[in-house]
């Protein structure tokens, strides 16, 4: 009878499912479209049902994300400005970029209340612009599109974490203009609350660059190489199922507060499937220039110099 149970008991041990394994995972800016896929991939089971716990934390995005993974507060840090990411690693942190995350800045834009008197980012001189955290993508864009209006040396552009605050900055009259992304205040762009003055896709060096990518440290990446590779393919799934299924565009509304037509739109009007892709990083030579112009960097780097950097990057199926 013992012997029995004893071997019952052993069967049933062989039977229990194995203990998932737990992924920390640093999200900016909570309810966009772009940076949701892990919390969409959550809600639909994919990670469970891959052997994988992912928890999920939310930063103000730029230098405060790259420090929680450098940190070890959390393995993965989603959708972080590729310039930072650049700058940290030539100060000689042991950050890993994982995927590429957004390609172009289609999902960025500028506004300012109704009754403005600014109209594009040329009137922006000798006013106030925001921008999220430094080193993140809305640092680089708004930057970029200061330079291509010409007003660098006259505009001033003001770090104001989320997007939440950057329109309360605004409203409240501590700014000039403020730094949004879709599918936030396309409501009040809709009603006239809002006026839009530029768009990150009007920014000419963005047409094919990777600005945003999926991060982690070479240590991470060493004590959990399979859990990462589990991860990775879970979140390409869960990308394809987000633009296929409906169930995506009603996650989309219900993260960000938004009607479920603005969130339709962002999908097809703005983030659309191409500018996520992950497997490639477009425009590096670009992104080194920039590093450098922008100071992220101390000087310019060779492609060579940042191969590391890139050297476990997600491969596309063949």
């Amino acid at each position: 009878m013992i012997r029995w149970f004893s071997a019952c008991v052993l069967a049933a041990l062989l039977w229990l499912p194995a203990a998932a394994q737990t992924l920390k995972i640093a999200i900016p800016q909570k309810g966009n479209w772009d940076t949701g896929f892990v919390d969409y991939g959550i809600r639909q089971g994919f990670f469970r049902e891959a052997g994988l716990d992912v928890q999920t934390v939310y930063t103000q995005g730029g230098a405060q994300t790259i420090q929680a993974v450098i940190s070890g507060s959390v393995d993965i840090a989603m959708g972080t400005g590729i310039l930072g990411i650049v700058g940290a690693y030539s100060k000689g942190a042991p950050v890993r970029v994982i995927s590429s995350e957004m390609t172009t800045a289609s999902d960025l834009y500028w506004v300012v209340k109704a009754d403005s008197p600014i109209h594009d980012f040329k009137e922006l001189a000798g006013h106030t612009v925001s921008y999220s955290e430094a080193g993140s993508s809305s640092n680089l864009v708004l930057l970029a599109m200061l330079a291509q209006a010409g007003v660098s040396a006259s505009a001033r552009p003001v770090s104001v974490g989320g997007i939440p605050n950057s329109i309360t900055q605004l409203m409240s009259g501590q700014i000039d203009a403020a730094w949004t992304g879709v599918p936030f205040n396309l409501v009040s762009v809709r009603d006239g609350t809002l006026r839009i003055i530029g768009r990150g896709r009007d920014a000419n060096i963005f047409k094919d660059e990777t600005i945003r990518v999926n991060f982690t440290t070479s240590a991470a990446l060493a004590a959990k190489s399979a859990a990462f590779d589990v991860f990775n393919k879970v979140y390409v799934k869960t990308i394809a199922w987000a633009y296929a299924d409906p169930r995506g565009a009603q996650y989309l509304a219900e993260a960000a507060n938004v009607p479920l037509d603005i969130a339709r739109q962002t999908i097809t009007e703005f983030v659309t499937e191409p500018t996520v892709q992950p497997y490639e990083m477009h425009g590096i030579d670009l992104i080194l220039a920039q590093a450098a112009e922008f100071k992220f960097t101390a000087k310019l780097l060779t492609p060579a110099e940042v191969a590391p950097l890139f050297s476990t990057m997600l491969q596309k199926p063949r």
